[in-house]
């Protein structure tokens, strides 16, 4: 699965040497094991990434919406539309929970509970 998702990240530009880069294949990881985990991100996800990385929640937050953006810039909008079926997505730009819960989702679907 974090194979899919270097993956999935490298065809939009989002490479390992950006900060958030980990944190997000990590929380992603989190969010497979336990899909639960989706309803309450910051106490579930943020937290257990930040502790495990050694640094703040809200950097966690802030360099998951690096990855994002650098995404978005770089043609991520018809990958989601692909992940998600979606068309809303070539114009909407997803908040950092929301691109967990896409990439989460998909890999599920994809791939099962524990790929």
């Amino acid at each position: 699965m974090k194979q899919k998702l270097q993956s999935m990240l490298h065809t939009t530009g989002v490479f390992s040497y950006y900060y958030g880069y980990q944190y997000f294949i990590r929380s992603v990881e989190l969010a497979v094991q336990n899909p639960e985990r989706l309803q309450s991100i910051q106490k579930e996800i943020y937290i257990t990434v930040a502790c495990e990385f050694q640094t703040s929640i809200s950097s966690v937050e802030r360099d998951i919406r690096t990855i994002r953006d650098v995404m978005m810039k770089n043609g991520g909008e018809h990958l989601l539309v692909q992940m998600t079926g979606s068309p809303g997505w070539a114009t909407r730009v997803p908040y950092p929970r929301d691109l967990i819960a896409i990439f989460t989702q998909y890999l599920i679907r994809e791939y099962g509970q524990n790929p």
